[in-house]
């Protein structure tokens, strides 16, 4: 009997995929920009299942790459093409657990999806505030596992500040029960942190306990046009000087990318009186419903346009135009991948150096890849641009041409977040793509802890191997 016979005897027929029909949506990204191969595609039912997997992984040494919504854009969550490991789909543990209201908490597991977490909330008068593009396809385990940021991280944090615990599998099989939903645990290391942004290489996340807020019962959504990102980060210090933290997000956009969006995504208009160099999307939101949210940032904006901060602002009277203001912000993705081949970025430095950031990326762009439209878009509240350079249709002719710009394009930009102090990645994470970054942008000190905490959670290096650190 094969091994992996043995272990489909272990297992209920419907866990595992061996087709390659079957298996074909789990072998490649979402972008369609990277492809592998695998034995199987394992899909537990339980945690037990979960540990079982493991423990037979670990007896035959068979690389397991743990995969959630599959909606990653670093290459985390698709195998190398050896076909050698299998594919762990974790999205039929998708029970919501519990949830608290008098200690405003919620247990999930990882397969459940973003939005019906978002949904379950809601629906108990709570609130839980990553909102992400993908957040209809994105699971809990994913989430986690890239420590996902969003358009609220200005107010809420990203995943690491909204998880109070964690269960998980480790690579031999043994389950840790650690989503206790408790504020206050000193008991020990906080492995929980460990594991957040670890993309599946040191254990297999199989629930979380989240944090949860009071609904917001009043809200207000604006669109200005302004003529620069240091106009954006004036408007920024205003906003905060009059509303503080009822910021919910605060989003930068280039006028390059909203035309392709207005030109390439069905749906979209422009609800200003006309084009601007930049954009700012803002939302304010309060739970008293009495509270002057929408009055608050109507004045703040007329202040603004008074000191010319602004060239023209828009604040939505309705939940249809809040939404449709919100939609020209969260298109973006579809946009970017009907116009052409890109080479994307997320970066993050300082709030304040969002400005040198942009102009530091514009000007590579334009002497050294003059093919290319540098497009920006982010979350400049915490600092975080996606600097995106876009290459015509058919510019590369072949798989290991853009592969061949790619690596000089992102040696550029990640050279100017370094020399600003900033980060290589904000929320992506390193995946498989950008392995060889970290390794020339992290302290040799930092990567010598990190190989360490690989080796105490996962031996063997069966977990997501080639990730993060590599095969090293």
């Amino acid at each position: 009997m094969s091994a992996l016979a043995a272990l489909e005897a272990s297992l209920d027929p419907s866990c595992v995929l061996v087709e390659p029909e079957a298996m074909a949506p789990f072998l490649r990204d979402w972008r369609g920009r990277r492809q592998g191969q695998a034995q199987a595609v394992l899909r537990p039912r339980s945690v037990e299942d979960v540990s079982a997997i493991l423990r037979w992984a670990s007896a035959t040494r068979t690389p397991v790459v743990p995969q959630g919504g599959n909606t990653g854009l670093s290459g985390g969550a698709t195998p190398d093409a050896s076909g050698d490991a299998v594919v762990l789909s974790l999205g039929r543990l998708n029970r919501i657990r519990s949830l608290d209201r008098a200690g405003d908490t919620l247990t999930a597991e990882a397969g459940c999806v973003l939005a019906h977490v978002q949904q379950a909330a809601a629906e108990a008068g709570r609130l839980f505030p990553l909102s992400l593009g993908s957040e209809g396809s994105c699971q809990v385990g994913g989430i986690v596992a890239t420590n996902a940021g969003g358009i609220n991280v200005i107010r809420y944090g990203t995943v690491r500040d909204l998880v109070l615990g964690l269960d998980y599998v480790r690579a031999d099989g043994a389950v840790i029960h650690g989503s206790k939903p408790l504020r206050k645990d000193n008991a020990g290391y906080a492995l929980r942190d460990l594991l957040i942004g670890s993309e599946g290489t040191l254990a297999v996340i199989t629930a979380a306990t989240f944090r949860l807020f009071p609904q917001p019962r009043a809200s207000a959504t604006a669109l200005c046009g302004l003529a620069s990102p240091n106009a954006a980060i004036a408007l920024l210090a205003a906003l905060r000087e009059v509303a503080g933290e009822r910021i919910s997000s605060f989003e930068l956009m280039c006028d390059t990318e909203l035309g392709l969006t207005l030109e390439l995504v069905a749906g979209t208009a422009l609800p200003l009186g006309g084009r601007h160099p930049w954009y700012v999307f803002i939302e304010l939101a309060d739970s008293d419903p009495e509270a002057p949210i929408e009055a608050t940032l109507t004045a703040c904006l007329a202040t603004a346009l008074e000191r010319d901060l602004l060239s023209d602002a828009v604040v939505a009277h309705s939940g249809a135009q809040a939404q449709a203001i919100w939609h020209l912000r969260f298109a973006v993705a579809e946009a970017n991948r009907l116009a052409g081949q890109s080479v994307p970025h997320d970066t993050s430095v300082a709030t304040a150096d969002v400005p040198a950031f942009i102009a530091g990326v514009g000007a590579v762009a334009a002497a050294r890849f003059p093919a290319a439209r540098p497009l920006f878009v982010g979350h400049v509240g915490d600092g975080n641009i996606h600097a995106n350079l876009l290459f015509p249709k058919a510019f590369f002719p072949d798989a290991a041409s853009y592969a061949e710009t790619a690596e000089r394009v992102n040696a550029a930009v990640f050279e100017i977040a370094a020399r600003l102090g900033g980060s290589i990645t904000a929320e992506h994470g390193i995946g498989r793509s950008f392995v060889g970054a970290l390794r020339r942008a992290a302290q040799p000190e930092a990567l010598e802890l990190m190989r360490a905490v690989k080796h105490a959670f996962d031996p063997l290096g069966i977990l997501n191997p080639g990730a993060v650190l590599g095969d090293d």
